[in-house]
């Protein structure tokens, strides 16, 4: 009778734990506004700042996440997209909020073979703790294709983002947006999406950028975090470089 009463309590929790891990609060596309910073004006590179809300529409809604940048002052000077940078998401609408995530990004070289970017992401603990896994972007010739690892390290293949170069919003930033598959399995299946939007006038002159990401068939909340990581490092790597 004892074990059999020991089931019955023990499962409701388990599920509250499982609930509550999940950041996206069961939101199958987000909306990922990146805030105007006004030092960018001077081709300065400031701290990042986003928020991210459910799309409602294609269209931003009431942000649940916000997410911030943590960042040597003289390296964003001197070395602006390569420099070493953490971002925090805040399990909130504001930086007030306690941090969830950390994506973490050592320095490195922009459009070389070698030194190549990537994210390593981490739980609330921050870097050392809790690793939840690692992206990285191989050098490609005429393609974007970022690699995404499980915490099980390169053993741990959990997707593929891919994106070509070629496509018009890459070169007139106002006419169209930039699409990256999110690809898992052999032959190459779509299971989710990355967007980045078309920029109206403001956004040119604020120098901000906007995204969606569509989670498609990804129930898995850690899939559903790096798919998270991945869309900020596309921003950083080849859409903020574009901005200066």
């Amino acid at each position: 009778m004892q074990a059999v009463q020991a089931t019955v309590v023990g499962a409701p929790m388990q599920q509250n734990m499982d609930a509550g891990d999940d950041i996206f609060k069961g939101a199958k596309q987000l909306f990922i506004q990146q805030e105007f910073a006004a030092i960018e004006i001077c081709s300065i590179e400031a701290k990042q700042r986003y928020r991210i809300s459910e799309a409602q529409n294609g269209k931003e809604g009431t942000p649940f996440l916000y997410i911030t940048e943590q960042s040597d002052c003289m390296e964003r000077i001197c070395c602006s997209v390569n420099r070493t940078l953490t971002l925090k998401v805040h399990n909130g609408p504001s930086a007030d909020a306690p941090v969830a995530l950390h994506f973490h990004k050592p320095f490195h070289c922009q459009g070389c073979c070698f030194c190549r970017p990537e994210f390593q992401i981490f739980g609330p603990g921050g870097k050392g703790t809790t690793p939840l896994g690692t992206i990285k972007d191989p050098c490609r010739v005429c393609w974007m294709d970022q690699q995404v690892y499980g915490p099980g390290g390169e053993q741990d293949l959990r997707f593929s983002t891919n994106g070509s170069p070629w496509q018009c919003g890459n070169f007139c930033p106002c006419c169209a947006g930039v699409a990256f598959n999110v690809q898992k399995g052999t032959p190459p299946e779509n299971i989710g999406k990355i967007e980045k939007l078309p920029m109206d006038c403001a956004e040119l002159c604020l120098k901000t950028n906007r995204f969606t990401v569509d989670f498609g068939s990804v129930d898995d909340v850690v899939d559903k975090k790096l798919i998270l990581a991945s869309a900020m490092l596309l921003d950083l790597e080849y859409f903020e470089q574009n901005k200066n």
